[in-house]
């Protein structure tokens, strides 16, 4: 696939790698439960490459500090003004070269892909209102809105939560995944269970081996304590100030999950699964399927786990499913 960048850009990491309402119109190692640690994974995490950054400046209950809060809300307003314009220069600057965006179907695309078959045919419509209070951790900030981008020719649009995961990339902040959901039927193409083509795996940012091997053994826990209603291992993958928007659009915090874990699961799995490292971040895609005690058989759907490096473990921030058939 080609792509739009420098060489600079564009080369291969070879180690770890209130805003105001906004309507325009114009994306561990754990002490229980068998978790891994990077010194079981082959030693010390190697020097950080060569931009994405892996700084952890201390803040206060994950809020920004004023500069980046500054910044992002500059960049979530430069995001929907590119996308009406059809300005794919200044969206080449907001967004990371191995960025993914899934779609309110369940469509996942890479940067390319979104340029190519989306941005290509010009939208009509772009809002923001802010729903949950912006979050930092450490060099990741995830914002959570109420809102939607209509391509020419889409109809309307019904309520739609939006996460955005931002990511330090030198001195600049720049989108690393988006992530869309709403209640009822979808607004583009109807999936099937296998869901769409996922490229996210061959733009580059790949983790580092022992990052790597972290959280494909951080993940496969967090299965097992799903359907073994483990709550001690759960409580250790899952950072303390967690966004979790379902498939319905609604959002859920930390203790409202622990409680919808408790109520038990007969069957939870993960397929087709991407990961990419930003720094001390990792965007994991999964094709996801949960199902709850005593409840039928549900769709699947794309999901996304924001992992980051907090304190020396690895915990999700952030998650967020598309559901593939309506709800």
């Amino acid at each position: 696939m080609k792509t739009n960048c420098s060489k600079r850009r564009c080369r291969r990491l070879s180690s770890l790698t209130g805003m105001a309402s906004l309507i325009l119109i114009v994306a561990i190692g754990f002490g229980c439960g068998g978790g891994v640690t990077e010194e079981s994974a082959g030693g010390e995490a190697a020097p950080p490459a060569a931009e994405y950054s892996f700084e952890c400046p201390e803040v206060v209950d994950f809020n920004l500090l004023p500069e980046v809060r500054s910044t992002v809300e500059v960049n979530e307003k430069a995001f929907l003004a590119a996308i009406l314009a059809g300005d794919r220069e200044a969206l080449d600057r907001l967004l990371a070269d191995e960025m993914s965006y899934v779609h309110e179907n369940g469509q996942v695309s890479t940067k390319q892909q979104f340029f190519d078959d989306y941005l290509s045919k010009g939208y009509i419509e772009a809002a923001a209102v802010p729903k949950e209070r912006m979050r930092q951790f450490c060099s990741t900030v995830t914002t959570v809105s109420t809102g939607h981008i209509r391509l020419n020719g889409e109809g309307e649009y019904p309520q739609t939560s939006v996460t955005h995961i931002w990511a330090k990339k030198s001195d600049d902040w720049v989108l690393v995944h988006r992530h869309e959901s709403h209640r009822g039927g979808p607004i583009g193409e109807q999936l099937t269970m296998e869901g769409s083509q996922n490229d996210t795996g061959k733009v580059g940012a790949r983790p580092a081996p022992e990052v790597e091997k972290i959280i494909t053994a951080n993940e496969a826990a967090w299965v097992k304590a799903m359907v073994d209603t483990d709550r001690a291992v759960m409580e250790e993958l899952m950072g303390p100030d967690l966004q979790y928007v379902h498939v319905t659009d609604h959002t859920s915090t930390r203790a409202d999950f622990m409680k919808e874990l408790m109520g038990g699961f007969t069957e939870t799995d993960f397929k087709n699964t991407t990961l990419r490292q930003f720094g001390n971040t990792v965007i994991a895609l999964h094709n996801a399927h949960y199902r709850h005690v005593n409840e039928p058989d549900q769709s699947r759907s794309q999901a996304m786990h924001c992992w980051v490096k907090i304190g020396g473990k690895w915990q999700i921030v952030s998650r967020h499913s598309a559901r593939f058939e309506p709800y």
